[in-house]
């Protein structure tokens, strides 16, 4: 099995050939052309017919047999790599007319535990027109953020930035689905459309595609080719199992350990049910991580664990987008941010649209110091899920990374009061307030965290902040957190920054130890534009870490 940071070669084969020290050798099949590229032949045949991929071919008799050369490849693919990183502009208004955001569909009925198919069904409706390119459609983050917001049409639509909203209700009887869906435009407060559908449990895919085209007819666009095979495939084509994975993403969003476990015993009944479904793999490997992000095993049990899920995903259909991304997070937990970056590129071109794989791209991108490939990655993330709180501060995150501590503390400040009870908000909030010099404010929040949260690891490093702000002696953490601490960049490098404040600088060069070996290689960040860490950087440890990151952000390579 190729490791996935190779599944993006080097542009060494180019360079020699335009020296004249190789010739070129022609990769003589869709098999070999995708293995080349890192993507599946579904991915390659496309990207020839909607980007230029530069595919060639031998006529022999009524059949053609495709060859291409690897130097045309990686210009093609520097080439596009540059189109992506350019500053996205903004939407235009035909652009604006193709937006639209899908309102939780409402469960009615009196099984009050079925509710979940309605949570379920919009989610599958919002995939179904993501996969329309033409349209802009908000995810299911942002969308369910509204539930019952008690907010009119109008104001839901300039909230989420969009022209149109979706809404509907579904009805389980026995085995009979009944749906009913309209197409709003708030501008009007009209209803452009409505339609009233049914059928067995088992023709729920063909109900959720019907109403997508209908949709799209309603706002007369027009599908291509490409649009029309993406809305037939359906990523769960086993009714039983699309129910259990329903219910696992209920039981995984409470993040319990409990809870966590039922949804990954949940997901391996859809995979007996489904079989070896990527979606499904992806979905297990994800929730294994998550059980280890939670804290509630921080070895290296779940991250072996969703190897396994991949292994098993690249074994039914290699390279798919499932896959990729599950190697993304994967990469991410290891601190292997190059491979990551690989790995969720790749995966983007197939989903183009998924806030997840996005999201950690982006993240990706800041942490290694490449704040201009991150920007419109954000802009696009953002687009499409404006309501994530945690989504919000990324342009104040990267304008931070670059000294312009200024312009970062108004994202900060709207993720904090769009969430104020979230304590990760609350943590990188206390963060901006006190890298922007605002000392009071900040000590106001680190010692004001609501009790349920006392003990918890945000409140045990917000209390090293307060020391450091009201010149006190920091206490370390507790030995139930520690270990949950060590667990990314986020929580070290929060730690060496408090450390920093209230002089302790071997505690802090300890923590920004771990945080770099996470991944964290920033390196302008840390030797110049970070003003916590002022205090130890004439400190001989933090200067031999300094060299150590300077050769990493040097030669990282994604």
């Amino acid at each position: 099995m190729a490791h996935p940071g190779h599944l993006w070669p080097t542009f060494s084969g180019y360079h020699r050939l335009m020296n004249g020290t190789a010739k070129p050798k022609p990769l003589r099949s869709w098999k070999a052309i995708a293995a080349y590229l890192g993507c599946s032949i579904r991915s390659a045949r496309r990207w020839e017919a909607e980007e230029e991929l530069p595919v060639h071919r031998h006529m022999h008799k009524a059949q053609g047999r495709v060859f291409a050369y690897a130097h045309e490849l990686d210009a093609w693919r520097e080439q596009s790599e540059a189109r992506s990183a350019a500053p996205a502009t903004r939407p235009s208004d035909e652009q604006r007319e193709r937006s639209i955001a899908v309102l939780p569909f409402s469960y009615v009925g009196p099984d009050a535990h079925n509710e979940y198919i309605a949570d379920g069904f919009t989610e599958e409706i919002i995939s179904d027109l993501s996969k329309i390119r033409a349209l802009r459609v908000i995810s299911r983050t942002s969308s369910m953020s509204l539930r019952n917001s008690g907010r009119d049409a109008r104001s839901m639509a300039r909230t989420l930035g969009v022209r149109y909203l979706l809404e509907g209700t579904v009805r389980q009887q026995v085995d009979l689905l009944r749906v009913s869906a309209g197409l709003i435009d708030p501008a009007s407060d009209d209803r452009l459309w409505a339609g009233k559908y049914s059928g067995a449990i088992g023709e729920v895919f063909a109900i959720q595609e019907t109403i997508a085209r209908d949709v799209a007819e309603a706002l007369q666009l027009r599908l291509t080719v490409e649009d029309n095979r993406r809305l037939a495939e359906h990523s769960v084509k086993d009714v039983a199992a699309w129910r259990l994975a329903l219910q696992a993403r209920q039981e995984a969003m409470r993040w319990r350990g409990d809870s966590i476990e039922q949804a990954i015993s949940l997901l391996n009944a859809a995979l007996d049910s489904a079989g070896e479904a990527p979606v499904l793999l992806a979905a297990l490997g994800r929730t294994w991580l998550q059980y280890r992000e939670a804290g509630i095993d921080v070895g290296p049990g779940p991250v072996a664990e969703a190897e396994r899920c991949a292994a098993r995903i690249e074994a039914v259909d290699a390279n798919t987008s499932a896959e990729l991304q599950l190697r993304g997070w994967i990469h991410y937990a290891r601190g292997e941010l190059g491979d990551a970056v690989r790995c969720l590129k790749l995966a983007i071109r197939d989903e183009p649209n998924d806030p997840d794989s996005l999201g950690l791209l982006a993240n990706c991108y800041l942490l290694s110091g490449r704040v201009v490939l991150a920007r419109p990655v954000i802009e696009r993330l953002l687009a499409i899920d404006p309501l994530m709180p945690l989504h919000r501060c990324l342009p104040g995150w990267a304008d931070a990374l670059e000294g312009k501590l200024d312009n970062a503390a108004e994202p900060y400040r709207e993720m904090y009061e769009m969430d104020p009870g979230n304590p990760i908000a609350r943590l990188f909030y206390l963060w901006i307030l006190t890298s922007t010099g605002k000392k009071e404010e900040a000590l106001a929040l680190a010692t004001s965290f609501p009790p349920p949260l006392l003990g918890s690891l945000p409140q045990q490093i917000a209390s090293v902040f307060a020391a450091g702000l009201s010149g006190e002696e920091p206490v370390g953490l507790s030995i139930e957190v520690e270990p949950l601490a060590k667990l990314g960049d986020i929580f070290p490098r929060l730690l060496s920054q408090a450390y920093a404040l209230a002089g302790d600088a071997a505690s802090a060069i300890r923590w920004l130890s771990l945080s770099v070996e996470r991944g964290f290689i920033n390196y302008p960040f840390l030797a110049e534009h970070d003003p916590l860490l002022a205090p130890i950087r004439d400190e001989p440890g933090f200067q031999a870490l300094l060299a150590d990151v300077r050769q990493r952000w040097e030669s990282f390579d994604a």
